[in-house]
């Protein structure tokens, strides 16, 4: 048997996991570069930039809205030289607040916010998770429905969002102004947001451009407030790559252009089977599905029909919370088959859930297994001899199209 490795645990170890495959197996391993990391100076340039613009418009109170652990990046070095910023525009450490735009996800516990904050950030800001039931109407509505944002964000009077881009099925990449519609909304906001997706009004994964759904969130920003952003391309191993600062529209478009060339991988299609992580989302079996990023975004079929797709993640925090689509949400159904894999021979190896679990998600007819052994056991007879093998490490940002 031969071997390769993929990054395992965001969050929680980030460890390399080894998986035993057979010899005639022909591997090609979508790896992708780690070696740019923003520069101190470009980071110094970009907070400067927020200061002069805090010191034009003499705020007495900033709030900054940041993502939570579904989404990879670690904000512990960036927060600490922003709050100094922000100091010396006038802003003390009191009057700032860190809000978690958490959508209808699980609050972050203690633990967990020291991990994405850091213990300085924590330390020395009120850093508080987003409450649905916290809100106030910002003057519009979607169709007859008002749009509420948190009542903090809304109080403050400086707002910063910084976001991390990863592709993103509706909304082209995420970040931008997704983090606040609908990421600090009420659950009737969320609800709509949500379903105007499933009945079609939505854009094309890793793609802003002629997006419906971005068009409509950024106009509702635009009447709520939204004084600085900072878009942070991230590398497979969670640091940040590039930045881009300023215009919630215009960085987040600029952050979009540079994510789409970062994370698309030139692909000689089509295998015979596919492996795809969810890595670095794989905190949580909700999560899950962005490993099949790379099978949605190709262009061209990545996977022979009747070829073999293995969808893997760690689920560190288990079956993981929504407030619409986890079991007993307000938009939850029984899964069916996803119309994407039904070409396909589809297995799951999913770890820290149950086969309850994996019901309540994905649909019970797929294969699950957390034993890798029995999973291969369960796919050899369906693959052919000497088969050409895709691996995507960190599925979950990985574009083929």
């Amino acid at each position: 048997m031969q071997t390769f490795t993929l990054p395992w645990g965001a969050w929680h170890g980030d460890v390399q996991r080894t998986f035993q495959v057979p010899d005639d197996w022909q591997l090609e391993v979508f790896t992708m570069d780690t070696d740019v990391v923003v520069s101190d100076e470009v980071v110094r340039q970009a907070l400067e930039r927020l200061r002069a613009d805090m010191a034009v418009q003499k705020p007495g109170s900033a709030i900054i809205v940041v993502d939570d652990l579904t989404r990879p990046v670690d904000l512990s070095g960036l927060l600490p030289r922003m709050l100094d910023h922000m100091n010396a525009a006038g802003v003390t450490d009191d009057r700032i607040r860190v809000l978690i735009g958490l959508g209808s996800h699980a609050p972050l516990s203690e633990e967990d916010l020291q991990k994405k904050l850091g213990r300085v950030t924590l330390q020395r800001v009120a850093c508080i998770n987003h409450s649905p039931e916290e809100t106030e109407p910002i003057g519009m509505e979607w169709g007859k429905t008002p749009i509420r944002l948190n009542r903090h964000y809304l109080a403050a009077e400086y707002k910063v969002v910084i976001s991390g881009l990863t592709p993103h099925s509706f909304a082209g990449f995420s970040g931008g102004a997704k983090m606040l519609v609908p990421g600090i909304a009420d659950m009737e906001t969320l609800t709509r947001t949500h379903k105007s997706v499933l009945m079609g009004f939505m854009g094309k994964l890793g793609s802003v451009e002629k997006n419906k759904f971005r068009d409509t969130i950024e106009s509702f920003v635009e009447k709520a407030g939204l004084d600085y952003f900072f878009g942070l391309v991230i590398n497979a191993d969670r640091s940040i790559r590039a930045l881009y600062d300023g215009h919630y529209v215009e960085a987040h478009r600029a952050a979009s252009e540079y994510a789409a060339g970062f994370y698309r991988q030139p692909v000689n299609g089509p295998y015979d089977v596919v492996i795809t992580s969810a890595y670095p989302k794989d905190t949580e079996l909700l999560q899950a599905e962005n490993a099949l990023i790379p099978i949605k975004s190709g262009k061209e079929n990545l996977l022979k029909e009747g070829g073999t797709l293995i969808v893997m993640s760690a689920c560190s925090q288990g079956p993981g919370h929504h407030g619409l689509f986890g079991v007993n949400g307000r938009l939850y159904r029984v899964p069916r088959p996803l119309r994407i894999l039904k070409p396909y021979q589809t297995a799951f190896f999913f770890e820290n859930i149950t086969v309850e679990d994996f019901g309540h998600v994905f649909n019970s007819a797929y294969y699950f297994s957390a034993d890798w052994e029995a999973l291969l056991n369960h796919v050899r007879p369906h693959i052919s001899n000497a088969p050409r093998v895709a691996i995507f490490p960190y599925g979950s940002m990985q574009l083929t199209g």
